[in-house]
């Protein structure tokens, strides 16, 4: 499938290429199930198709020999105006346990990480969810290197830019540990972001947020 032939096939079922008053009733009703249940933006459904589309179909058929890692057998979608029917009407995929595996084995962070590393995520972050850096942090744990990362989270609602004072004040942390062997805190960091010459941002592009914890991956994402 074309990106042409996916863009066509979604805009016959949502409308995104209509103003809102101009989408039918079903297709008003198909963007908010997904939106809904998928938990993801109406500004990024397009983009996750894409993603989703080329990047399985170069997993499974050029990286696994036709084999398929994904699967949904039980998974159970909740948050449509109707779960019992939208469940029935899913189609139903079964994981290749071989794939899995090999899949995993390219693929699965170990958490083996030895030197130190700041993470900085948007809470809203509508293509790579917030929630995943919980699985990141108990991966690093298991593996026994939570000494070695420091996480920060900003109330942004982008993906690949967020401010450069919060990157300049990460980088500047990041930095002075390797050079003095002290782990910085969120808090340290959010402060030190505040307190960067002016040059580098009107003082709303330090959004830090050093108390948030995400959820876990699962309270997002059905466990599969």
């Amino acid at each position: 499938m074309s990106k042409e032939d996916l863009t066509q096939r979604v805009n016959e079922c949502l409308g995104l290429n209509k103003p809102e008053a101009e989408r039918s009733d079903k297709q008003k009703e198909n963007l908010k199930t997904i939106v809904n249940v998928i938990k993801i933006p109406e500004k990024s459904i397009q983009g996750h198709l894409a993603w989703a589309t080329q990047h399985f179909q170069d997993i499974v058929f050029n990286r696994l020999d036709g084999r398929n890692p994904f699967g949904n057998e039980h998974v159970k979608y909740v948050g449509s105006s109707n779960d019992e029917e939208l469940n029935k009407k899913v189609l139903r995929y079964k994981a290749d346990p071989t794939a899995v595996a090999d899949f995993g084995r390219d693929t699965n962070p170990t958490g083996d990480i030895a030197l130190p590393i700041i993470t900085m995520r948007g809470i809203n972050d509508p293509i790579a969810f917030v929630e995943l850096a919980d699985t990141w942090e108990e991966t690093v744990t298991k593996a026994g290197h939570s000494s070695t990362m420091v996480q920060l989270y900003t109330n942004d609602k982008e993906h690949s830019y967020l401010s450069d004072a919060q990157y300049i004040a990460a980088m500047n942390a990041l930095v002075a540990w390797v050079e003095t062997g002290k782990k910085p805190s969120p808090l340290e960091i959010s402060q030190k972001c505040g307190m960067l010459d002016s040059k580098w941002h009107p003082k709303t592009d330090c959004r830090m947020m050093p108390e948030y914890k995400p959820l876990p991956l699962s309270s997002r994402v059905p466990t599969r």
